[in-house]
């Protein structure tokens, strides 16, 4: 909802304002809601006890429930000053239910909260909000994100893998000793499991935090954004972004281009130092045909992170992994703007150790006869890998093996 006439500031924010400052105020939000059938995802301790399908009734996480308010004033020719406060409100979170927990409750998200300055030279902007190189991996023009968002983990998420009959690989050389306990315990399986959210990510450098970001003008057609700031509870995060965005007409069609670096410090003092930096790199490209309405999407994105000396030196030190890898593939067909079909295929590799892969594929429709309402499906199937693992000695190996998670989701978005 706009409120496009002169609306003054002493009318909206009570501060006095003359009709040449008159301010342009932003009222709206949307409310998405959604009912997710789930098979063979368990929760915490219940790997493979109880029912293996479930129902659930869930704001989609994907674009969940939320309420926002902006307003922009002129301050002189070609300079603009505004403000945005975005907050999630919703309950049953997409990515937080499990058979445990049908009902999470209510949860108030703090999304954006952002003072900017718009000019000739460039957009500078602090606060709460997107980093520079925030959503460079999720350049999509399939219109699916809805139900097909590049973050698999959002729907879902919190579903665990069921663990098959164990092992499923074993060896022992029993003529070594002494034996290395057995972190694969047949008696507590529970110590191997494995939840969508931590099988598969996207890495999006680092999500929303407190910044400073200034975006260039449109350098033909390239605009680069710059940011710095910190996260994490107690803000001991530093973070630092630099993203390159386009949108540019190519032959045939369109095309969007996204590139962006992170690199986050710790700055308390963690094992040795100050704590291993976080490195994420990586973009994503989407072609949109103009004839025909076929869009192809796709992303890469890499996490880099030292190891502790703990994990450098544990009983797995030759498993675990410094570097996380997503990859992602959409083909899109758009005819118009009220159907949107996708097909769509994302894994994860070495998220936590060498040689582990979680993936998905899935499809996706969105139906959108207005701008302010969408009607969505989708289906998708998660699976897990993890390689092999043994001890230091080689006296034991182990080969755990997972159950794939159907998921089939159905939901509303309503915007005002």
């Amino acid at each position: 909802m706009r409120f496009s006439k002169t609306l003054l500031a002493a009318g909206v924010f009570s501060i006095a304002a003359s009709p040449a400052s008159a301010l342009e105020v932003e009222v709206g939000g949307q409310v998405n809601r959604a009912i997710m059938y789930a098979k063979d995802g368990y929760n915490a301790n219940e790997l493979g006890l109880g029912s293996d399908t479930e129902i659930y009734h869930v704001d989609n996480r994907n674009s969940p429930t939320r309420f926002n308010i902006g307003g922009t004033q002129r301050i002189i020719d070609g300079w603009t000053a505004g403000a945005l406060i975005e907050v999630g409100v919703f309950a049953n979170a997409s990515n937080d239910v499990d058979p445990a927990q049908k009902n999470t409750g209510p949860e108030v998200d703090e999304r954006i909260t952002d003072a900017f300055l718009d000019t000739p030279y460039g957009k500078l902007t602090v606060g709460l909000g997107e980093g520079a190189a925030y959503n460079a991996g999720r350049r999509d023009y399939s219109g699916t994100g809805v139900i097909s968002f590049r973050n698999p983990s959002l729907i879902g998420g919190e579903l665990r893998f069921a663990l098959e009959p164990f092992p499923a690989s074993f060896r022992s050389r029993p003529n070594r000793t002494p034996p290395e306990t057995n972190p694969f315990d047949e008696a507590n399986p529970f110590g191997n499991e494995v939840s969508i959210s931590g099988s598969i990510r996207d890495y999006n450098f680092e999500g929303r935090h407190n910044r400073i970001r200034y975006d260039t003008p449109r350098i033909g057609p390239v605009t680069i954004s710059v940011s710095a700031g910190h996260d994490g509870s107690d803000g001991q995060d530093s973070i630092l972004q630099m993203g390159v965005k386009s949108g540019l007409r190519v032959p045939g069609g369109r095309m969007l281009i996204g590139a962006g670096y992170s690199r986050s410090t710790q700055n308390i003092d963690n094992l040795s130092s100050d704590g291993p930096d976080v490195n994420t790199y990586g973009g994503s490209v989407s072609y949109f045909h103009s004839d025909t309405g076929l869009n192809l999407s796709l992303a890469a994105v890499n996490r880099a992170e030292k190891l502790t000396p703990e994990e450098a030196t544990d009983t797995f030190d030759a498993t675990d992994t410094e570097l996380g890898q997503f990859r992602y593939v959409k083909l899109g067909y758009r005819p118009n703007r009220t159907h949107a079909f996708d097909i769509h295929y994302g894994e994860t590799r070495d998220r936590n150790k060498n040689d582990e892969k979680g993936s998905v594929i899935g499809v996706g429709y969105v139906f959108s006869p207005t701008d302010l309402f969408d009607a969505y499906a989708g289906a998708k199937i998660h699976s897990h890998e993890r390689a092999e693992w043994c001890t230091t000695s080689g006296n034991t190996c182990y080969s755990p093996e997972y159950k794939d998670i159907i998921l089939v989701t159905t939901g509303l978005r309503v915007k005002f």
